[in-house]
C-alpha cells in the first residue's frame, strides 16, 4: 500500500470513527440521570475554585450561587480529586449539602432523565456549522483525496463533531463529580479542544498548499503534540500553586488555557508567513478568500456581540447565535481549494465590504435610537416597541446609503470601470499635463492602471521587427488580454491588459470600457508614433546623408580619382613623346579617351543613386508613365491576365522641389511593385494632382488588405518618406469595391509650388 492511499484511507477511518464517538457522547448523555445543574463555566471546570451551581438546565431545587459540599453523603472535594464512582439510577431521590449564602442546607432532589434533545435544539447553531463544517471537508476529500488540504479539513473537523459532542453541548453536572463517568465524557471532549487547535494549524500549514515539504511530517506532529505539552507545562506549574482538590480539578480538567492565547496567534503567524513569502498569485487569492470569510465573521462578531455588550452591556442577539457568522468560512474555502474562479472574488469583496459598512451604520443607528426611545420617547414602553421603532428608523436612514455606498466601494475596487466617461475624461486631464510626445503613452497606460485598478497595462506598436512594447505599467500577471489600436482604418499596435487575477477573466463591464478606452487611445498612439516616427526617421536621415557622403567619397576616390590621376599623368607623357613619336602619342591619346569614358561613367553611376536621372530627363509626369508601362502587362492578376495600369497625371505640373519629386516618383513605384506582386489585382490606377499640396494615390482592384495585415519593408518606406517632408500617408480597404488605396501628401512650400 503506497503512502499517499494509507494517508487516504486513515483520514477517511478517522472521519467515521469520529462520527461514532459523537454519537456514543450524545446516547451517554441521554442515558445517564441528570440532577439539572451546571457547574462548569465554558471551559473551565470550576472557576470558583468550588463546587458552585453557575447554571440550571431546568427548573429545580438548586438555585444558581449554591455551593456543593456534598451528595447523598459523598463528598464533593473528593470527587473533584478522583471523580466519579458508582453510579446514581433515575428517578432516585438524593440529599445534597449545600451552602446557600451563609447557610448550610440539606436538600432533597430528585434524579431526572437529562434533556439531550432540548440541549441539542438550544444549541442548534453550533450543530448548522458543525454539520456545514463537516460536510465542506467531506466533499473536499471526496473531490480531492491527495489535497493535505483536504485531508487536513477532514481531520479538523472531525476533531470539532467529538469536541462539541464531549464537551460542546453538555456540561459538568455536579453529580458527574461523585458518580458514573459523564465526567471524563467532558474532560475527553475538553482534550480533543486542545488538538483541535492542532488541526486548524495543520490546515494552516496545508493550505492552500504545503510550502515545507521536507519538514511537514515534523511541523505536523508538532502542531497536535504542542497543545499537549502547553497543558503538561500548565499543569507543572499550576498545580503545586492550588490550595484543594477543587482547584487542582480547575487546572487539570482545564487543558484549553493556555492553548487559547497561543495557538490563535501561532496559526495567524502561519497564514500570514504563508501569503509574504508566496510568490503565486493563485496561492495568494486562496488565501485571500480565507482572510475575507473569517475577517467577515470577526467583524460581524465585533459590531453584533463584542460593540453592544462593551458599550451597553447587553447583546442584541442571544450569545448561542454567535457562532451563525462563521458559516461563510467552509464554503469559502471549499470553494477556494477546488474552483476559486467559479465566483468572483472581486464581486464577494465589494458585497462584503458594501454591507459590512452599511451593517456598521445600522448597528450604531439601532444603538442610538433605542437608546433615544428609551430616554425621550417611550420611556415606559416594552422593548418589543423599543426595538420594532428602532429597527425601521434605522432601516429608513440607511437604505438610501446603499447605492452610494455600492458605488464608493466598487469605485474603490475596482476602478471607474461602471463610467467609462469617467475614465476618458481620466486620461483626457492627463495627456492635457502632458509637457512632451514622448510622455504620452507612459501617462496613458499608468492612467488607464490606476482608473480600472488593474495590475498590467502596455501599449504595444508596430516596428520593423513587429509588435514592441513602448510603454507598460505595472507587472505583468496570469494570461494578457489584447485589445486593437485602430486609427482611420488602420491598426497600429495592441492595447495589453491583465486582468486583477491570475486565472480570471475581464467581464463585461470591464471589456466594454476597454473597448472604449482602446478606440480613444488609437489616435494618442498613432500620434505618439508619428512623433516617435519622425524621430527616428530624422535620425536614420542624418545617418543616411553621412552614410552617403562617406559613398561618394569612397567613390569618386577610389574610383574617379585614380583615373583622372592617371590620365593628367598620361597627359604629360603625350605632350613629351607627341614630337618625337606621334604614333605613340596617338595610341596614348586612344586610351585616356577609353579611361576618361569609364570615369563619365562611373560619374553617372553616383549620380544615379543621389536622384532618379529620368526625372531630369523626362520630367515627374512621364517618368511616372514610364514606370507603370514596364510593369504592365508584365504581372498578371493571380496569372490570368495582363495587370492594366492607367495613370492620371497632369502634364502641366509646375516645377516642384527636388525632394518632393523624389518622394512622389519613390512612392509611386514602391506602390506599384506591391500592387504587381502581391494583391492580385487585374487592374489599377495612379493619380497624382496638385493644390496646396502634392497628392499620390495609387487603387487597385485586388483582394485588399486582410485583418492580420503587418506593415512591411515598403509601407513603412513609404511612410516614412512622406513623414520627412511633413506629410501622411494611408494605406487601406477601398469601401464599396474590392482592393487597396494607398494615399500620400506630400506638403509643396507656397514659394516652390
Amino acid at each position: 500500500m503506497s503512502g499517499s492511499r494509507g494517508r487516504i484511507i486513515l483520514v477517511a477511518a478517522f472521519a467515521v470513527l469520529s462520527v461514532a464517538l459523537a454519537v456514543v457522547c450524545v446516547l451517554s448523555r441521554a442515558l445517564a440521570p441528570s440532577d439539572g445543574t451546571l457547574v462548569n463555566r465554558n471551559d473551565f471546570a470550576t472557576p470558583d475554585g468550588v463546587v458552585k451551581v453557575l447554571g440550571e438546565t431546568r427548573d429545580g431545587p438548586l438555585q444558581a450561587g449554591d455551593v456543593i459540599i456534598a451528595i447523598d453523603g459523598r463528598d464533593t472535594s473528593e470527587g473533584a480529586r478522583r471523580p466519579g464512582g458508582p453510579a446514581f439510577r433515575e428517578g432516585q431521590t438524593l440529599d445534597y449539602e449545600v451552602l446557600r449564602g451563609s447557610e448550610r442546607k440539606i436538600i432533597r432532589v430528585t434524579l431526572t432523565q437529562y434533556p439531550v434533545l432540548g440541549q441539542l435544539i438550544h444549541n442548534w447553531p453550533n450543530l448548522l456549522v458543525l454539520f456545514l463544517l463537516f460536510g465542506a471537508a467531506v466533499y473536499l476529500f471526496a473531490r480531492r483525496p491527495r489535497d493535505p488540504a483536504a485531508r487536513a479539513a477532514v481531520v479538523a473537523s472531525s476533531i470539532a463533531m467529538i469536541t462539541l459532542a464531549g464537551s460542546g453541548y453538555f456540561g459538568i453536572e455536579a453529580l458527574d463529580l461523585v458518580s458514573g463517568e459523564q465526567f471524563y465524557r467532558w474532560y475527553g471532549g475538553q482534550i480533543f479542544w486542545v488538538l483541535l487547535w492542532g488541526g486548524m494549524l495543520h490546515f494552516a500549514l496545508a493550505y492552500p498548499e504545503v510550502t515545507t515539504k521536507a519538514r511537514y511530517g515534523l511541523l505536523l506532529a508538532l502542531s497536535y503534540g504542542g497543545g499537549l505539552l502547553l497543558y503538561g507545562a500548565t499543569l507543572a506549574i499550576g498545580l503545586p500553586m492550588t490550595d484543594n482538590p477543587v482547584e487542582a480539578l480547575n487546572v487539570w480538567a482545564s487543558p484549553i488555557r493556555t492553548v487559547l492565547f497561543v495557538y490563535p496567534l501561532l496559526v495567524f503567524g502561519v497564514l500570514v508567513h504563508k501569503y509574504r513569502a508566496s510568490t503565486s498569485h493563485l496561492t495568494r487569492m486562496r488565501l485571500r478568500w480565507l482572510a475575507a470569510s473569517l475577517g467577515l465573521a470577526a467583524v460581524l462578531y465585533a459590531l453584533l456581540w463584542g460593540l453592544p455588550v462593551a458599550l451597553f452591556g447587553e447583546e442584541i442577539f442571544a450569545y448561542q447565535y454567535h457562532v451563525l457568522v462563521f458559516l461563510p468560512v467552509p464554503l469559502t474555502v471549499a470553494m477556494a481549494v477546488l474552483r476559486y474562479q467559479v465566483m468572483d472574488i472581486e464581486v464577494v469583496l465589494s458585497r462584503s465590504a458594501t454591507y459590512v459598512i452599511l451593517s456598521v451604520f445600522v448597528v450604531c443607528g439601532y444603538l442610538v435610537l433605542v437608546g433615544l426611545l428609551r430616554w425621550l420617547v417611550l420611556p415606559h414602553s416594552n422593548d418589543l416597541a423599543e426595538q420594532a421603532v428602532a429597527a425601521a428608523a434605522a432601516a429608513l436612514i440607511v437604505l438610501p446609503l446603499h447605492d452610494r455606498l455600492a458605488k464608493l466601494v466598487n469605485e474603490r475596487l475596482f476602478g471607474y470601470r461602471d463610467d467609462p466617461y469617467r475614465v476618458v475624461s481620466a486620461l483626457s486631464a492627463r495627456l492635457e499635463q502632458t509637457q512632451t510626445p514622448e510622455a504620452m503613452l507612459p501617462a496613458l497606460v499608468e492612467t488607464i492602471g490606476h482608473a480600472l485598478r488593474l495590475p498590467y497595462t502596455a501599449i504595444e506598436l508596430e516596428r520593423d521587427k513587429g509588435l514592441e512594447v513602448v510603454a507598460a505599467y505595472g507587472e505583468e500577471i496570469g494570461e494578457p488580454v489584447r485589445l486593437p489600436l485602430v486609427y482611420q482604418g488602420e491598426r497600429i499596435g495592441d492595447l495589453v491588459v491583465c486582468p486583477r487575477g491570475a486565472g480570471e477573466e475581464f467581464n463585461d463591464p470591464d471589456l466594454r470600457v476597454l473597448t472604449d478606452v482602446a478606440r480613444h487611445a488609437g489616435a494618442v498612439a498613432y500620434t505618439a508614433r508619428l512623433t516617435t516616427d519622425l524621430a527616428r526617421s530624422r535620425s536614420r536621415l542624418v545617418r543616411a546623408r553621412e552614410e552617403e557622403r562617406r559613398r561618394l567619397l569612397h567613390d569618386l576616390h577610389d574610383g574617379v580619382g585614380p583615373t583622372l590621376a592617371a590620365a593628367a599623368l598620361g597627359l604629360q607623357v603625350v605632350r613629351q613623346v607627341m614630337n618625337t613619336n606621334q604614333g605613340a602619342a596617338e595610341e596614348m591619346l586612344s586610351r585616356l579617351e577609353d579611361e576618361l569614358q569609364g570615369a563619365i561613367g562611373e560619374i553617372r553611376r553616383v549620380a544615379h543613386g543621389l536622384r532618379p536621372p529620368v526625372l531630369d530627363q523626362l520630367g515627374l509626369a512621364t517618368a511616372v508613365r514610364e514606370h507603370a508601362a514596364t510593369l504592365a502587362g508584365r504581372i498578371g492578376g493571380n496569372g490570368d491576365a495582363p495587370l492594366t495600369i492607367a495613370v492620371d497625371v497632369s502634364d502641366q505640373l509646375p516645377p516642384l522641389p527636388a525632394a518632393v519629386e523624389v518622394a512622389a516618383y519613390r512612392i509611386v513605384c514602391e506602390a506599384l511593385t506591391n500592387v504587381a506582386r502581391h494583391s492580385g489585382a487585374q487592374s489599377c490606377l495612379v493619380r497624382i494632382w496638385l493644390d496646396r499640396d502634392l497628392h499620390v494615390e495609387v487603387l487597385d482592384d485586388g483582394l485588399g488588405l486582410g485583418e492580420t495585415r503587418r506593415n512591411g519593408v515598403g509601407l513603412r518606406s513609404m511612410r516614412e518618406r512622406a513623414g520627412e517632408l511633413g506629410g501622411d500617408f494611408q494605406v487601406e480597404s477601398r469601401d464599396k469595391v474590392r482592393g487597396t488605396r494607398v494615399a500620400a501628401r506630400l506638403p509643396v512650400p507656397r514659394e516652390e509650388a
